[in-house]
């Protein structure tokens, strides 16, 4: 039996590491404000440079599980894609080898150094002020370190704590122990700083402590796990993804287990070293081989999770970023980027439709629908003050004011057919049913919106005198229909007969705000012709 002194003794010390280390996590990212986000949005255009964001952030604020957490956390919410993520995901792993390789190089002797710089730095007021609590944790954190490694040097002949180890005696076993210990202290960096101290103190050797570490990265995985069990399909991929490339780097490593070991060996070093190494070495050799891999493991992963193929990323299709003022295409780009923002109103349309019909339930991808549309306007109005700047000539500024009002038009629209949805899902959610005449009701009503808006979408900036005569025909259907139906409804509201009691009256009225709005981008597209 494991000696309870020994216990005892090391507990407090791994207590006040896990401690410091989610401290450390916390407070960086404080400092750091909106940083590691737009960091990460911004060097995740192309894998490698996703991983080097990746590996960056994790030795920045020493957690891979704050790295994965934040970019699933932006995939749920469509800053960027889950094929950008991977590559962060990928250098997550390789950044989170930095704390093995500051354990073997014995910088816990300087922990009392960034312990006391950072109460200093903490108490003296200026702009460094806030940079005083991580670096007060970050001292906290190898301080606990030094203190678990004193209290194991006794230990290593201690034949009860031999005998202990001396259980797991397969690679399995040792793989299990790493696993385990992740996902109790939700931290793989406890795991392995853990596994480096006691390499070092002669409790365990090489071959016992690699298996470990492999363990320690697949259970590092399964916080992200948890946390995009309730997120849309794409962050659930990202979080997939990160659990496959840690259970699949130790897959690789695993016939070649014994040959990985004797070649780090042969690298020299204390033991502590020697496993720190061989962290690196499995992270960085995963790291390419599924850099190289990428393509065909983004599609094994689409296939082991499939879900809707229309989750919202927010990035624009056609203007430049920045804006290049000067480029003379950049009034056209504008156009095309307000025909994407029609799209979203169509795409608001059938889920609405999804929703009358099957009674679907109001999802997160509505919500981000529009936000998107919020965006995409915003994105189109900087643009739009950019290249104000320049000698425009007055047609061109009269066509570019004209633009900005008819894109906020469609993010209006878009928000105008977001808040109908709204209002039909919480009629369902309030048991109110619907009647199958006031359902049939709506969805007549909306097919004169539907046709209005895939018109805009195939002919914006365009509309020709046919076109336009098309588009007020139905606008003229449109109101007669309303009108009609708020005179059958109050025939059913007094009758008893309609359920949905006044909420039918607010999904009439907020069909004629759409309609209006539809009418006010018809009237000012037209506009854009004239001189």
């Amino acid at each position: 039996m494991v000696s309870w002194e020994f216990v005892f003794a090391i507990i407090p010390g791994i207590i006040l590491f896990l401690y410091g280390i989610e401290q450390f996590s916390r407070e960086i990212q404080i400092a750091s404000g909106e940083f590691l986000r737009s960091f990460i949005q911004r060097l995740t255009k192309t894998p490698l440079r996703g991983t080097a964001a990746g590996t960056l952030v994790t030795a920045f604020v020493q957690s891979s599980t704050a790295t994965t957490v934040i970019t699933i956390g932006l995939v749920n919410a469509g800053i960027i894609s889950f094929s950008a993520s991977l590559g962060v995901i990928f250098g997550a792993n390789l950044g989170t080898t930095l704390t093995s390789q500051l354990v073997a190089f014995n910088l816990t002797a300087f922990a009392p150094i960034f312990i006391l710089l950072g109460f200093v730095m903490g108490i003296i007021p200026g702009k460094y002020r806030i940079f005083g609590r991580p670096v007060f944790y970050f001292g906290l954190v190898f301080f606990s370190l030094s203190l678990i490694s004193s209290v194991m040097v006794p230990y290593r002949t201690d034949p009860q704590l031999i005998a202990f180890l001396a259980l797991m005696d397969t690679v399995f076993l040792q793989i299990a122990f790493g696993f385990i210990i992740t996902n109790i202290f939700q931290s793989s960096s406890v795991t392995t700083g853990l596994v480096v101290l006691m390499s070092q103190s002669g409790l365990i050797t090489p071959y016992m402590a690699i298996p470990i570490i492999l363990g320690a990265n697949i259970g590092t995985s399964t916080t992200a796990l948890l946390v995009a069990a309730r997120m849309n399909t794409s962050a659930k991929r990202a979080a997939v993804a990160h659990f496959i490339f840690n259970f699949g780097g130790a897959l690789i490593f695993l016939p070649i287990l014994p040959l990985l070991t004797d070649f780090i060996l042969s690298l020299g070093g204390d033991a502590g070293q020697q496993v720190a190494n061989a962290h690196l070495i499995f992270n960085l050799t995963s790291c390419f081989i599924f850099l190289i891999l990428i393509n065909p493991f983004e599609r094994i992963v689409t296939w082991m999770v499939p879900g809707r193929k229309d989750d919202v990323v927010f990035v624009v299709h056609n203007l430049e970023h920045p804006p290049n003022k000067n480029n003379p295409t950049v009034i056209m780009q504008i156009e095309e980027e307000i025909i994407n923002i029609f799209s979203i109103s169509q795409s608001l349309l059938t889920e609405l439709t999804d929703i009358i019909t099957d009674r679907k339930n109001y999802s997160t991808h509505i919500r981000q629908l529009r936000d998107y549309a919020v965006f995409l306007d915003q994105q189109i109005s900087e643009t739009a003050l950019q290249i104000s700047e320049r000698n425009l000539s007055p047609d061109e500024s009269k066509r570019l004011a004209r633009l900005v009002r008819i894109s906020k038009l469609a993010e209006v629209l878009a928000e105008q057919t977001g808040e109908l949805v709204e209002i039909i899902y919480q009629i369902q959610e309030r048991g109110i049913l619907i009647s199958e005449t006031s359902k049939a009701a709506l969805q007549d009503l909306l097919l004169p919106s539907g046709k209005n808006m895939k018109t805009l979408s195939e002919i914006f900036p365009t509309i020709s005198d046919e076109k336009n005569q098309e588009m007020r025909k139905q606008d003229e259907s449109l109101r007669e229909m309303v009108m009609l139906q708020y005179q059958e409804y109050l025939d059913r509201f007094t009758s008893h007969s309609t359920p949905s009691g006044t909420e039918f009256s607010r999904a009439l009225f907020q069909v004629e705000g759409m309609a209006a709005t539809i009418r006010e981008i018809r009237k000012s597209a037209r506009m854009l012709g004239k001189k």
